[in-house]
């Protein structure tokens, strides 16, 4: 399968769910849910950084049903001059429902930690295990309507995001299915084991 439309196949199959995060942190609770659109997708795969081609300026969500449906394709943007900037992003973005569906930290993300960087997220997830999968950073933001989506993706090449910022500690995770409303437990430190 092409890489391009392979990344994006993923990224469809992630929009038919939500991800709730069960953090905690000196004794609070907070919830975050996270969501997928297919307007996020240019982004984390860095399409915009493809600046000497139409696909960077394109309208996000036409760019991907493009893709899904083959009128663009990776031999359309490897013809970029900046697409070494995100072939690494490109070729870890299939892993990403793996890497979701498995261990992470979260971290409150700082930007001024980071002043060089124009990333703006209000929470970090750092994923992988760094042997099997590279380490890879999941940057989130919160919409008007409260639900959090992904504003930015990469792995970590020499830049660890998550030094000197603020963790919690996950209690619980569920991926909720959004057609039937089933939520699978993936992780659960907050629900008392039975003796």
């Amino acid at each position: 399968m092409d890489l391009l439309m392979e990344c994006a196949s993923v990224f469809k199959n992630l929009m038919n769910y939500q991800y709730r995060f069960t953090l905690g942190r000196k004794g609070k609770l907070k919830v975050i849910t996270l969501g997928f659109s297919e307007t996020d997708f240019h982004h984390l795969v860095g399409l915009h950084k493809l600046r000497d081609t139409e696909v960077a300026r394109a309208n996000r969500g036409a760019v991907f049903r493009a893709i899904l449906s083959g009128r663009i394709t990776y031999a359309t943007i490897i013809k970029s001059t900046f697409i070494e900037e995100i072939l690494s992003r490109l070729q870890t973005f299939p892993n990403l429902e793996f890497l979701l569906d498995h261990d992470q930290l979260v971290f409150r993300y700082n930007k001024k930690v980071y002043p060089y960087s124009s990333i703006e997220s209000e929470f970090l997830l750092k994923m992988g295990d760094g042997s099997i999968l590279d380490i890879t950073f999941l940057f989130l933001d919160k919409t008007e309507q409260g639900i959090y989506y992904c504003r930015s993706f990469f792995p970590m090449e020499r830049t660890d995001y998550t030094k000197e910022q603020m963790q919690y500690t996950l209690l619980k995770k569920e991926k909720i299915d959004i057609r039937s409303g089933v939520a699978a437990v993936q992780y659960d430190r907050l629900t008392p084991k039975n003796k």
